[in-house]
């Protein structure tokens, strides 16, 4: 009977776990390894049907998110991450990223099943793959908008979109799920891909690939990063980029795949050469610090079609450089300038009164404070001027870590994020009131 679960489900971990839930409810008694196995979905593998009763409670309704629209004895219900945990890596939470399953109280339907979740590189346990070893399948750019998967919704009898955490009839109000009737749209990101697939002919495209799933990524007019209110802007200034597709026995494909699937427009496809670690080293020391693109998508060469091993390469400035873009966050220019973008960092600014001009004078008394910095580290003179301006107390605990690592940048970035205003002014004339009495403290240099 698992068996027929697993393959209904086309290597979904959710559907699998669903279906042999629904399978327990009913009064099955399993084999202690079919257990194990459907145990091992939710991370922890188990041969006692208890404990895995347990397990399901906690991972189901504490890790993730499930929300539905019940309608006689059945339920459409859609899986993700609960966006409040720390994420964990095992099959159920790979497939949290919007899996639709339709219940009732006899068997459990895979109706979607879009793009599963990456590796953060950066997460704890998440192993880099040699490309000598592992050869590298794809690299691609994410887009900085909303996850959106287009499926065919048996019960309306038509391709639709969903977002990764609500079906087309419910909408988030204060933080609550509302749903409404299954033949409206509420959701704002649903509304504006569904008239985009509508307007723009996506929806001819699609029309012979019932049972595939389709995801694609919504762009606002402003970057999801600052999370817009989407509903001010005409569903004209949207755009929709494909990511993938997956077939209905559960392949991935990738993005130069799908877009052969899928005449459309796709996420950008970046066109480097990765053949050693020492090439990919490179490339992801470069990502790392870009501040254009939020991130990079890996996806090596796998044996596993389902969940192919992909990793993300995020960016620790794109958020930055976005906030000075769209709200000149005096503080992200701060950051900026300390890693050597002055010029990058001022360009982003609004072209208007002399906000640009206020913005390169804020990068030039960042050097003139890290020069300082450099120059009083070990004297009290530093100490005395931070207490005069009032920075917090856990400051002076990085002070003392600079003494003794030598780490200037590090503390002068930290220095100067504290000594920031509200806005660029304020941020420029506490700089200047700072550096002025950090010079005053220490007198003349000796010659």
């Amino acid at each position: 009977m698992l068996s027929e679960i697993i393959r209904k489900c086309s290597g979904n971990s959710i559907c699998v776990v669903e279906g042999f839930k629904l399978l327990l409810d009913r009064g099955y008694t399993p084999e202690p390894e079919e257990v194990k196995y459907v145990s091992a979905l939710m991370g922890e593998p188990t041969k006692k049907v208890d404990t895995f009763k347990s397990r399901y409670i906690d991972v189901f309704t504490r890790l993730l998110e499930k929300n539905c629209y019940y309608f006689d004895s059945k339920s459409l219900c859609i899986y993700s991450w609960n966006p409040r945990v720390p994420v964990r890596y095992f099959p159920v939470s790979l497939d949290a990223t919007g899996t639709i399953v339709l219940l009732d109280e006899s068997e459990v339907s895979l109706v979607a099943y879009p793009t599963h979740r990456t590796y953060d590189l950066e997460g704890r346990g998440v192993e880099l793959p040699d490309p000598e070893r592992v050869g590298v399948a794809e690299v691609t750019s994410r887009v900085d908008g909303y996850q959106i998967t287009f499926y065919f919704n048996p019960l309306l009898d038509r391709w639709i979109p969903a977002t990764r955490y609500s079906l087309h009839n419910m909408r988030y109000v204060k933080n609550r799920v509302v749903v409404g009737d299954l033949s409206s749209v509420t959701n704002p990101y649903v509304a504006a891909a569904d008239y985009i697939a509508s307007s723009e002919g996506l929806y001819d495209k699609i029309r012979h690939l019932r049972g595939w799933t389709l995801t694609f990524v919504l762009e606002a007019p402003e970057p999801a990063v600052v999370k817009p209110n989407i509903e001010l802007y005409s569903y004209e200034s949207f755009r929709l980029y494909l990511v993938n597709a997956r077939s209905p026995e559960g392949r991935l494909l990738t993005t130069r795949e799908s877009s052969q699937v899928v005449s459309w427009n796709s996420v950008p496809i970046e066109k480097v050469e990765i053949n050693t670690a020492s090439e990919l080293k490179k490339l992801i020391d470069t990502w790392t610090w870009d501040i254009y693109r939020r991130s990079r998508f890996i996806r090596f060469l796998s044996q596993d079609q389902v969940r192919p091993y992909t990793i993300e390469v995020r960016s620790k400035l794109y958020e930055n450089a976005v906030l000075i873009k769209y709200s000149s966050d005096p503080k992200s220019l701060l950051v900026l300038a300390s890693h050597g973008l002055d010029n990058e960092a001022v360009e982003l600014l609004v072209d208007y009164r002399d906000m640009k001009s206020v913005g390169r004078e804020i990068c030039e008394l960042y050097k003139t404070l890290k020069k300082l910095v450099s120059e009083t580290l070990i004297l009290p003179v530093l100490e005395e001027a931070m207490r005069d301006a009032g920075v917090p107390r856990d400051l002076f605990g990085e002070l003392e870590k600079a003494r003794r690592s030598g780490d200037i940048d590090r503390f002068t970035r930290k220095l100067s994020l504290s000594l920031s205003g509200g806005n660029l002014y304020d941020t420029r004339e506490k700089l200047k009131a700072f550096i002025e009495t950090l010079t005053k403290r220490r007198g003349p240099q000796a010659t």
